[in-house]
């Protein structure tokens, strides 16, 4: 039956023999969620009933180890694995999707993953990753090549006696396979080194060996169309190893994008509005007659369903949308798009806190991920009236789980929905950001919560007769009180970031190095060609994790100037006057922009309702308690939500 909503989309398709009820397919991500030795533990089983439930045509585990010298989630690198692991696809299959089980060994991206022991094609490490702390790996000889080809043949083994019904090969994202793929990382003299030809023997000698051990098995392959390496793979070189993997016996052709040292990709801080590189995707599929795969960018189903119109790829892949919303093939199956929760590209859940710290991947705008077996909303014993102070993130949040679980609530703000992330989406980059107020402006009407478009006070609580006061309120602006900030060429950055003033200037100075102030500085160099520089009186800049290493590449890329330990002190007949380690200097620019960060406004709000009455319950959430993530006021709120 061809689906009216999207038919392209839920269309049957084939990889090799497999038949697949649909065009979606569930990609593989190390959610972290698997025990210490990398069998898996209830969590994996939870997430994957979960994901099991979502409805793509795949879904794809946890990249598994072929070796048992580092972690990334799941292992195969033994018999022992193969019972535990046979519950995972089992547990697929009873949710009617097809298990598949990427393996993966992450070569010098071990040191993301808390491996002893980097290798990689050469003692190479891309240099901004160097800088910031990634370790240099040793050079594979060719005897452990060799043996290393035996290692993913016997995993896939492994994977077949398990369960799973299509094994991937992760050759991608800067993992050991496609180090040697890449000319910037492989400067062997060898046979594995050189030519292409001889940079992908490894892979190819993975493919036939694979399928030597496993014929019936299908095979998909995963590549990076382009690495973003200054002086990495093309998409042209992309292509000729596509055919190669062709011939050796691939089944299909999976396509992603970047390394996972090229963080200014990796981190979502490219404008990516729709599906990614869409240009090279299509001549990569045109290299060869197998099914491709494309994973990048496809953030709802009316994207998937345009690129299997324009003959871009064969499958969709969802690996991050997928977190944000498990549910995101059914809803869109059964003309729900609009409920789908959207990725917003952040990176923080499932970079920031998750790969790359150690610990589980989690999402920023779903707090209820990995609770398939709990009630997402339980209901209320004694429903409340709840009033609801501000309709950013955290408040928009706070409202829908409130009354999803069956209070009565009433939302209060004094500008428009979605807070300060208007202002974050002026950024092209952040414009994804945008999808995040579309969805709760449709999930407030959808669950008919009344919005009043006025600022709430302390009377406004006590006589609207509420038993709880949820404050999301959001933070006010930290006032520097320096000597010369209301000359006209002192602006401050929210007011620049939502329209209340324009610049005509061509060198500017942003005070402030977090988060704000780093946009600020990007959409003044890069969108409208100023001559930038950002200071902060911090030794290091300090937007943190990974997001702060992508935002300094890339503000390094837009040619703006970072000066640390440098603080605004006065603005003397318009100049600003800093000091720092170079004393005391007034800077030549024409414009000041102060990101002077925020102060919460909690404790305030709260005082003035409980002295009109001790009756009301006041909860704080998100950045009225204390600027954060956006991440941080979504939890909060839900968390708030569901024990009121």
């Amino acid at each position: 039956m061809v689906n009216k909503f999207f038919p392209k989309l839920f269309e049957r398709g084939y990889i090799g023999t497999l038949e697949v009820e649909n065009r979606s397919i569930r990609m593989p991500m190390g959610t972290e969620l698997g025990n210490p030795d990398g069998s898996p533990s209830w969590a994996s089983l939870k997430a994957y009933a979960e994901a099991g439930d979502g409805g793509t045509g795949i879904v794809f585990m946890d990249n598994a180890g072929v070796t048992q010298f580092h972690h990334v989630g799941l292992s195969l690198a033994s018999d022992n694995y193969i019972g535990p692991m046979s519950l995972l696809a089992k547990t697929l299959k009873q949710h009617g999707v097809i298990p598949g089980l990427q393996i993966v060994h992450p070569g010098r991206d071990a040191a993301f993953v808390r491996g002893d022991d980097l290798i990689s094609s050469s003692r190479i490490m891309w240099e901004p990753w160097y800088e910031n702390g990634g370790g240099v790996p040793r050079e594979l000889t060719i005897e452990e090549i060799h043996e290393y080809v035996e290692y993913f043949g016997d995993c896939a083994v492994r994977a077949q006696s398990a369960g799973f019904e299509i094994v991937d090969i992760h050759a991608a994202c800067g993992v050991l396979l496609s180090n040697f793929l890449s000319p910037l990382n492989n400067v062997r003299n060898d046979m594995y080194g050189g030519s292409l030809h001889n940079r992908a023997r490894f892979l190819i000698e993975v493919i036939r060996n694979i399928k030597k051990k496993c014929p019936m098995m299908p095979l998909s392959v995963r590549l990076s169309g382009i690495d973003f390496e200054p002086g990495g793979i093309t998409v042209e070189e992309t292509c000729e190893v596509a055919k190669m993997c062709e011939a050796a016996g691939a089944d299909a052709i999976s396509i992603t994008w970047g390394s996972h040292a090229e963080v200014v990709n990796a981190a979502g801080l490219l404008s990516k509005h729709g599906a990614n590189h869409v240009e090279a995707a299509k001549m990569i599929k045109d290299a060869v007659s197998i099914p491709t795969m494309l994973c990048g960018g496809i953030f709802t189903p009316e994207i998937g369903e345009k690129l299997l119109e324009d003959g871009i790829c064969d499958f969709v892949g969802i690996g991050k949308p997928a977190l944000a919303d498990p549910m995101w093939a059914k809803k869109a199956r059964e003309g729900h798009s609009e409920d789908i929760r959207p990725c917003i590209s952040c990176g923080v859940g499932c970079h920031d806190r998750g790969m790359l710290s150690g610990g589980m991947v989690q999402c920023a705008v779903n707090a209820s991920l990995y609770k398939f077996d709990e009630p997402v909303y339980p209901q209320a014993e004694q429903p409340k009236k709840v009033i609801v102070i501000g309709a950013g993130p955290g408040g928009c949040e706070a409202a829908i789980t409130a009354k999803k679980c069956g209070h009565d609530v009433v939302v209060y703000e004094k500008r428009q929905i979605g807070g300060v992330l208007k202002e974050a989406t002026v950024s092209d980059s952040k414009q994804d950001l945008g999808r995040l107020i579309t969805y709760y402006e449709t999930q407030l009407k959808k669950e008919g919560i009344e919005v009043v478009y006025e600022e709430a006070t302390a009377d406004t609580v006590v006589k609207g007769g509420y038993d709880v006061a949820i404050v999301a309120c959001g933070a006010t602006v930290r006032d520097l009180r320096l000597e010369g900030q209301d000359h006209p060429s002192v602006v401050y950055a929210m007011d620049l970031l939502d329209g209340g003033c324009e610049t005509d200037a061509d060198k500017v100075v942003v005070v402030g190095g977090g988060i704000v102030g780093a946009e600020v500085a990007l959409v003044l160099a890069e969108e409208r060609g100023k001559d930038v520089i950002i200071t902060t009186r911090s030794p290091e800049f300090f937007v943190p994790g990974v997001m702060g290493i992508a935002y300094m590449v890339r503000l390094q890329m837009a040619g703006v100037k970072v000066r640390t330990s440098t603080q605004l002190v006065a603005v003397k007949d318009g100049k600003p006057v800093f000091a720092g380690p170079r004393g005391v200097e007034t800077m030549d620019v024409d414009q000041t922009v102060i990101s002077s960060g925020f102060l919460p406004a909690f404790n305030q709000v709260r005082e003035q309702i409980e002295a009109e009455s001790d009756e009301v319950r006041v909860i704080g959430v998100g950045d009225c308690k204390a600027p954060r993530m956006v991440m941080d006021a979504v939890h909060e709120a839900y968390i708030a939500g569901i024990n009121l």
